[in-house]
């Protein structure tokens, strides 16, 4: 079993997997989404869903796993323990609007016609959205598990 150091240490990589990788993808596709008279968006979309599933998926793995694995470790009462309540509340809301909004939009990108431009438009719109509101979630689990 691994020690509290090793745990404490994935628990640190999960975070900037998924925070790092949904924060950067929303930069870079804004901005790819801005040149999409040049860079076909199509390519880009399949993009962000492939890094999405791979690193997001990934980080939120190891994130959760590491932090079910502290939790037990250090014997931390779950709901009598605020910043942990609302650090993974955080966390289930914004894996809710990944799961409920945001990957089937990525799919919904990556499959429209490239001449759809308005239908483009709407789904990045909602995509860009829901995903920095998800984004700043992250964000806010982030500083409450880091301030306790």
């Amino acid at each position: 079993m691994a020690d509290l150091s090793t745990w404490r240490g994935l628990h640190v990589l999960g975070a900037v997997l998924l925070v790092g990788n949904v924060t950067v993808t929303g930069f870079w596709a804004t901005f790819l989404y801005a040149q999409r008279s040049v860079v076909p968006f199509r390519p880009v979309a399949r993009a962000i869903l492939w890094t999405d599933l791979v690193f997001t998926a990934a980080g939120a793995a190891l994130l959760t796993f590491s932090g079910i694995q502290l939790v037990l470790a250090v014997g931390y009462p779950f709901w009598a323990t605020p910043w942990l309540v609302r650090g993974v509340g955080a966390l289930a809301l914004s894996t809710l609007l990944w799961l409920v909004v945001l990957i089937p939009d990525q799919f919904r990108l990556e499959r429209l016609r490239p001449e759809d431009s308005a239908g483009l438009r709407r789904v990045f719109l909602r995509w860009s959205v829901v995903g920095w509101v998800s984004t700043g979630l992250l964000f806010y689990g982030l500083w409450v598990m880091v301030t306790k």
